[in-house]
């Protein structure tokens, strides 16, 4: 495998001479934007051999070079060896990403190859600015892997489905009037979207045509009096593609949104979001519209992280599911080792998976789970896999990353769990990463307040003993759409998007020792408005998760009255909201994990 990648390489510079270019860069996203891709758009995972979902590939003369961020060092070290392609390691001070890297190494009027379908606009720009003052231009060349990958998959072809009403909370009609209400405001007469999420959720449709994302391969356009849903037609049944048209929805081939950019009415400006829109897309959308392009965020990315109270509803009842569910798992991974059962990270990951499938409603993960024991989770995206796998001990910490669809909403939660005794370093960093998630489930904000200025209340009792990570703290949460959504985040760099009531937000602070162990504490909030004063509208949050935090591996002496609180009153509610649905041992055996374990047995309400 180490010898294809540096074939591969060797093919790609061989294309580079044929096209007179001076680099290649592979973007490791697909027409999309998106995160998680088919597997047509694995380009850089086929190139490089590399399977982080964040990662940008480039190919000159001389070098070959992978960029991508601390969470992926250790796998990207690993994943690389013998390929022939350096790893560069983004937020160090000694790193610099692949477009000042290209503007220093490059000589002047050089030429930069992309492949314009799997870049957005935005990044092309982004390189145009920095390259212009040593003439380096970019060039378009879409598909250009077509050359080297004989067997390139073909598009995806999973049904379609329709997300009813009941979950939704808002009809196709409604959204699709707001729209264009929207973009008229803008003075735009028409839009063209092609975001999957925002698709989606926009028609209320969801397919399979990604692993764990429950979204269509998809372009559409939405005019005055048009909308059309550029995608595999035979994906949709007679009934959907009816249901569609009754709401003004029609289908075109996926392929034929180029011809079509030619004839659509240009006599007003259209909408685009330059930071999703491709960017051969973007060049056949001037050529029609010259310079009427209006470029901003889509509207659509706001209003669909803005729940409404049928999907708040949802997600509670996804919660439920998820922490009957765990609730299951955890006992029947402590009654396995107490037995000797030989467990694998693989084995433990795979009946997680089937306790969720027996669930009413269960559609798919989430995303693959991350399920990490001892050292394996010091890499905060480790995948175990036949060949790296661990076999769980009665000792040390197992760190669980796990999410499922259900029809009713999407979950993502992250528990360590104690399999046996701890060093005094695995119980205090422990108490630490909980103390972050307890200070920031807790605040009170006023409105206006983005998630970097509230992402140090995560980080403060890490940095108090010089610790700390290197992920963001918080990412948003699509309702039964991308487990990964924007436009919030808490993180360290700044977003700059309010948080905001209906907002639904991961709260994941960790901590990671290599070699040793790694620790995450992951609970889902809901903003909420909470109060109004003479200081200005307060926000808070809510949180929607409903898995027992284990307090055996906690430092005492290190927590504060109010976070004993905290933790009595959490798993006082989960054991309350879970146990009339367990069997009687699985409810006394959660019973141990929670009642019995209160700090103040009187103080059950926060």
């Amino acid at each position: 495998m180490q010898n294809e990648h540096k074939t591969y390489i060797s093919a790609l510079r061989q294309l580079m001479q044929a096209e007179g270019c001076d680099a290649i860069v592979i973007s490791g996203t697909d027409p999309h934007s998106s995160e998680y891709l088919p597997q047509r758009w694995q380009v850089r995972q086929y190139v490089s051999g590399f399977t982080g979902s964040a990662g940008t590939v480039v190919v000159t003369a001389d070098h070959a070079g992978l960029w991508t961020d601390s969470r992926y060092f250790i796998q990207a070290t690993a994943q690389l060896e013998g390929s022939g392609i350096a790893l560069h390691k983004l937020g160090m001070t000694d790193t610099v990403d692949y477009p000042e890297w290209l503007a220093a190494h490059l000589a002047e009027n050089s030429k930069v190859c992309v492949d314009g379908l799997c870049m957005p606009l935005a990044e092309v720009r982004s390189m145009q600015a920095l390259f212009a003052s040593k003439g380096i231009t970019v060039v378009s060349r879409p598909d250009f892997i077509d050359t080297l990958w004989a067997d390139r998959p073909a598009l995806p072809d999973a049904p379609a489905f329709e997300l009813g009403l009941e979950y939704t909370g808002r009809s196709r009609a409604d959204k699709l009037a707001w729209l264009r209400e929207a973009i008229a405001t803008k003075h735009c007469g028409s839009i063209l979207l092609s975001s999957l999420d925002e698709i989606a959720w926009l028609l209320n449709i969801r397919s399979r045509d990604i692993a764990h994302t429950p979204v269509v391969i998809a372009y559409l356009w939405v005019s005055a009096d048009r909308a059309v849903l550029y995608t595999t037609e035979s994906k949709f049944d007679t009934e959907l593609t009816a249901a569609l048209a009754a709401d003004g929805v029609e289908l075109a081939p996926y392929e034929s949104i180029v011809e079509s950019i030619a004839a659509w009415p240009a006599d007003t400006p259209i909408y685009i979001d330059g930071t999703m829109l491709n960017y051969a897309l973007y060049e056949k959308v001037t050529e029609r519209f010259g310079t009427k392009v209006g470029d901003a965020v889509s509207p659509v990315k706001l209003a669909k992280a803005l729940k409404n109270e049928t999907e708040i509803q949802g997600f509670r009842r996804a919660y439920h599911k998820d922490g009957i569910v765990q609730t299951r798992f955890f006992r029947w991974l402590e009654q396995a080792l107490e037995r000797g059962e030989r467990i694998t990270e693989i084995d433990a990951s795979d009946k997680l998976i089937s306790l969720r499938k027996e669930m009413e409603g269960y559609l798919d993960e989430s995303f693959s789970p991350i399920s990490a024991y001892g050292a394996n989770a010091a890499l905060p995206h480790y995948s175990a896999t036949p060949e790296q796998c661990s076999v769980l001990e009665p000792r040390g910490l197992y760190l669980l990353d796990s999410g499922a669809h259900y029809l009713d909403g999407t979950t993502d939660i992250t528990r360590t769990m104690p399999l046996g005794p701890l060093t005094d370093d695995e119980a205090f960093d422990y108490t630490c990463v909980l103390q972050g998630m307890i200070a920031l489930s807790m605040a009170s904000f006023p409105r206006g307040t983005r998630g970097c200025q509230l992402d140090v209340l995560a980080r403060m009792p890490l940095w108090k003993y010089n610790r700390n990570y290197g992920h963001g703290t918080g990412h948003g949460v699509g309702h039964v759409l991308c487990v990964h959504e924007g436009p919030q985040g808490m993180r360290q760099n700044l977003l700059d998007q309010p948080l905001l009531p209906g907002m639904v937000t991961s709260c994941e602070p960790g901590m990671y020792c290599e070699g040793q162990y790694g620790i995450r504490h992951e609970n889902m909030l809901l903003c909420y408005a909470d109060e109004q004063n003479e200081y200005g509208d307060w926000l808070a949050f809510m949180t929607l998760t409903n898995t027992y935090i284990d307090t055996a591996p906690l430092v005492e002496e290190l927590l504060t009255d109010e976070e004993k609180m905290f933790i009595d009153c959490f798993n006082a509610s989960v054991y309350e909201a879970l146990a009339p649905d367990l069997t009687p041992e699985e409810a006394a055996w959660l019973k141990t994990k929670t009642i019995d374990r209160l700090y103040d047995p009187e103080e059950q309400e926060l």
